[in-house]
């Protein structure tokens, strides 16, 4: 060989030499540096046992499941079908590679510089990194960092301690951490007890577990399935005996966790954040049992209520506002395409997503996410007249093209006969039913659907309007006046404010009882001037209302210009109904852990003549709510809040019920922006909020009578369905005089227009020498003096 070629032959091997003494040297940097960041092996050896956060109603049905699952295994445990699923398709040199797979990685890369799929080039020693460690890394950082981890586990573990680690760690899906939880979610069996077609359909969901779950896609799952049987028949591990029967078998997998019962999304989430100001991330991890306050029958009539309240009170009334997007057919395939559109859409509250398939004169027929095409006859559209506004819409559809074209994007909704047209409304509601004996909130919805919005709306403060009302008037009686007084319906002025009637008129001298039941604003602020709000508002503190931040000032605060939770107005509303005593709500009765026993349990205190009688041999304490105002003030407020619903803004109640113990009132803002009802008799109290998120003009017919109102039968008659009626005792130092209910003067027996009337005795005005001797009602018996008293 000639002199020359030898020196460039030495050059190059020298190049070489110093290429690889290069590489070696870069990558002992690199491990040098890296492995003080690696985790040791005592923080990811032993996987440990997983328990998501349960949260039930008072009588034990499932309203929710958060956190993870996890059970861990022991590698004697694990079938052999699994491990041989699991190596055929996610590393198939495990057993001889030292932990990173250079074959895999050259093949990875070349794949990801010519832009082919060969396949990725991650071992699961590799893989495990991305569950242990280098969460906040970015995607570069954390491969290189997968190197010197999957070498340090291959150290430190043997093969059989890494593959029961990774089968313990990765995630399954459908809230299932590692095999034994997704064994048990999917199946309901031991690991031990896998089918050749369950293991290969539990490796099948491992690079995208939330997607390619058999829950979630069955039949993604099933070719998913048969790719990994073929993995295994390519590698000699099963036969084709086994892989055609494998292959051929169906689906069984069903979900076995979070199968809600009872869906009370804002009360789960209540209980959530409770528990983490508490404990942290323990909260999803070990496993917390919750029992709620909730009332499970309750808390669906409460969905069902506010839900279709929010549907047909308001949304269909002010019209269609059109589809949401149009997607103009494939002329290839127009069904794969609008299938594909429709796949991420969610249904929210009655609403499922649909493209429109076809327009008749009449009719449409549309598209559902899961295939089925639907029929959406003229009685299930006629309702869309065009929305111009909250205060018009028209015109009225008059065939079907009025109000949808091919390839609109729409929400329809399964009724009773037949499929309707509908949209997901933008107004919103919100609903909190308790027990006035103890404070027990029995049903709360917070929203329309809370995967639409999470806002808790029982726990937003709004103005409430009208619904403040029976407060002053509480005030007044506390303070020497009675439902006959008389306040002057006559327009009034304090400097530049002058409210004024809905009704735009004025009535002149009228009772306390009248103007409540009447909802008029300008004897309401008249009687907030006359008592002065040092007197007004200390009363309404005693309910629980947070008066401290309210304008002592302002005479609008007698209109409820203040903003309020609903969750407030109902504890309010509650110590009238109980007879005047202050409770607190509460939504939480029991806190269990599997590994504590029972950490809490609540003592709320309760309304009850002798509370040390309701002890009881487990060592629970029940406490004496205090009485906050004279259960006399108290009753009478009651028989005024029952006018209301007699013949007051609430009658609806009386007309659609049709119960003597329901008391209640309205509440309507300005614009109108808010709508409110609340309501209640002895046992149960309840309050209905309606408005937008952001304030603005709900209509302008619009009152809490026309959605709120509704709302709150839909629900109440449901709640007494089947229970006897029940109202607040009458107390003692309560007398009857007859009165003209025009005036609130004494009345003589014959007078047309009289009534009994209600009065603390101390100030009950002298009978007449003509009027008949007191009455005194036979309460056992519940027979009614007048259609305008309570009882």
């Amino acid at each position: 060989m000639p002199a020359k070629l030898k020196s460039v032959g030495k050059w190059f091997g020298l190049l070489g030499l110093a290429g690889v003494s290069s590489v070696i040297m870069v990558a002992m940097a690199a491990y040098l540096y890296l492995a003080p960041l690696l985790p040791s092996a005592e923080t990811y050896r032993d996987v440990q046992l997983e328990t998501p956060l349960r949260i039930y109603t008072s009588d034990g049905r499932l309203i929710d499941e958060i956190g993870n699952r996890r059970n861990p295994i022991n590698y004697e445990e694990i079938p052999q079908i699994l491990t041989d699923a699991l190596i055929a398709t996610e590393d198939v040199r495990f057993y001889s590679h030292p932990g990173v797979d250079l074959q895999s990685l050259i093949r990875g890369f070349y794949g990801f510089v010519s832009g082919n799929r060969l396949g990725g080039g991650s071992t699961m020693n590799m893989q495990l990194a991305k569950y242990h460690s280098f969460d906040g890394d970015n995607v570069y950082l954390r491969k290189l960092k997968e190197i010197p981890f999957a070498l340090q586990v291959e150290r430190e573990l043997t093969k059989e301690e890494i593959l029961t680690l990774y089968l313990n760690t990765v995630y399954f899906g459908s809230g299932a951490d590692g095999i034994g939880a997704a064994a048990f979610v999917y199946y309901g069996k031991d690991v031990s007890e896998l089918t050749l077609a369950e293991s290969a359909m539990m490796v099948s969901v491992l690079p995208c577990p939330s997607a390619c779950n058999p829950l979630a896609d069955p039949d993604r799952a099933v070719v998913r399935r048969e790719t990994r049987l073929r993995n295994m028949l390519q590698q000699g591990m099963i036969d084709e005996t086994q892989f055609e029967e494998a292959n051929r078998a169906p689906v069984t997998a069903s979900r076995r966790n979070r199968n809600i019962a009872v869906p009370a999304p804002y009360v789960a989430e209540m209980v959530r954040q409770t528990l983490y100001d508490e404990f942290g991330e323990d909260t999803y991890e070990k496993g917390f049992e919750v029992t709620t306050s909730i009332d499970g029958d309750l808390q669906l009539a409460a969905n069902d209520a506010v839900v279709n309240g929010l549907e047909i009170y308001y949304d269909k009334r002010h019209g269609y506002r059109g589809p949401n997007a149009n997607y103009p057919a494939d002329p290839n395939d127009p069904e794969a395409r609008w299938l594909a559109e429709l796949a991420p859409i969610p249904s929210y509250g009655n609403q499922q997503p649909a493209i429109v398939t076809n327009v008749s004169g009449r009719s449409f027929t549309a598209l559902l996410k899961s295939g089925e095409r639907i029929l959406v006859p003229w009685d299930g559209m006629d309702w869309a007249y065009a929305f111009r506004s909250r205060n018009e819409a028209w015109p009225p559809p008059q065939t079907a093209s009025d109000a949808v074209q091919i390839g609109d994007f729409i929400r329809v909704k399964q009724g009773p006969q037949h499929w309707e047209l509908g949209q997901v409304p933008d107004i919103q509601g919100a609903l909190v039913s308790m027990a006035p004996s103890n404070g027990q909130i029995l049903a709360l919805v917070g929203g329309y659907d809370f995967r639409w919005n999470q806002v808790n709306r029982v726990l937003t403060p709004r103005p409430p309007g009208s619904n403040f009302k029976p407060f002053v008037y509480g005030a007044a009686l506390e303070h020497g006046y009675s439902a006959s007084s008389v306040i002057n319906d006559a327009p009034f002025t304090r400097g530049d404010y002058r409210p004024n009637n809905y009704e735009n008129n004025f009535l002149g001298p009228i009772t306390l009882r009248h103007a409540l039941k009447e909802s008029r604003n300008v004897p309401t602020v008249r009687l907030y001037d006359e008592l002065g709000s040092d007197k007004v508002l200390p009363f309404a503190a005693k309910f629980g209302f947070q008066t401290d931040s309210f304008p002592y000032s302002d005479l609008t605060v007698a209109l409820g210009s203040q903003d309020v939770q609903p969750l407030e107005m109902v504890t309010a509303y509650s110590v009238i109904a109980n007879g005047g005593y202050k409770i607190d709500p509460w939504f939480i009765e029991e806190i269990r852990s599997e590994a504590d026993g029972v950490l809490y349990r609540s003592t709320p205190s309760m309304v009850c003549e002798d509370c040390n009688s309701l002890d009881d041999e487990s060592g629970d304490r029940y406490y004496p709510a205090p009485q906050v105002i004279d259960p006399r003030v108290a009753y009478i407020m009651n028989s005024m809040l029952r006018s209301v619903v007699v013949e007051g803004s609430g009658n609806r109640v009386q007309r659609e019920i049709g119960r003597g113990d329901l008391m209640g009132k309205t509440g309507t803002t300005n614009g109108p922006q808010e709508l409110w009802f609340s309501g209640f008799n002895r046992d149960i109290a309840t309050t209905v909020f309606v408005g937008f998120d952001q304030p603005e003009p709900l209509g302008e017919r619009e009152q809490g009578a026309t959605v709120a109102v509704p709302i709150w039968i839909d629900f109440m008659d449901q709640a007494l369905d089947g229970k006897p009626e029940i109202t607040m005792n009458r107390p003692d130092g309560i007398v009857d005089r007859l009165i003209d209910k025009a005036t609130g003067e004494l009345a003589t027996p014959g007078d047309p227009n009289s009534i009994f009337e209600y009065f603390r005795e101390e100030l009950a005005p002298e009978p007449l020498d003509t009027q008949l001797p007191i009455l005194e009602v036979d309460e056992e018996e519940g027979e009614e003096i007048s259609t305008e008293t309570i009882f």
